[in-house]
């Protein structure tokens, strides 16, 4: 019974898709990650294979952009998930890989320079899209010529 009860716990508070596990907050937040993910393996079978290898959890934060927490551990923020959007949801799963691929690898570069690969390979992914709405482009445009 006692294992029951930590199966229980365990499946109430993560939703596991493929080894990523999805913090569930409640909100549908952990299906548009799913989606995302989903939507990942479907358009770009790379980039969702390096996802997996190096993210094995997703969490959510109130702050004003996405970011990574720890070396495996990948946090949306509010603004990117209720913008309702699965193909910015993706792109933010694919960019904030890139950071954790460097740091897995253990290369050190300048922010801005980090700053801009991550916009470069997330640009690459969103092309890959059918009608990826245009903002999400535009976004990453920016990002390449005006790293934050």
């Amino acid at each position: 019974m006692k294992y029951f009860v930590v199966l229980f716990l365990v499946l109430f508070n993560y939703n596991v898709v493929g080894q990523i596990k999805v913090d569930n907050v409640g909100d549908g937040w952990v299906e548009k990650v799913n989606q995302a993910i989903t939507l990942i393996k479907k358009v770009d079978s790379e980039k969702y294979d390096k996802l997996i290898e190096v993210c094995n959890h997703v969490t959510f934060w109130n702050g004003k952009f996405s970011t990574t927490e720890d070396d495996h551990t990948i946090m949306i923020s509010q603004t990117d998930i209720m913008n309702g959007s699965i193909n910015n949801v993706a792109a933010v799963l694919v960019h904030e890989s890139r950071h954790l691929y460097f740091r897995k690898l253990g290369i050190k570069m300048n922010e801005i320079d980090e700053e801009t690969m991550a916009y470069i390979y997330e640009l690459d992914f969103l092309i890959k899209i059918p009608g990826v709405e245009k903002y999400l482009i535009d976004n990453a445009k920016r990002g390449i010529v005006n790293p934050k």
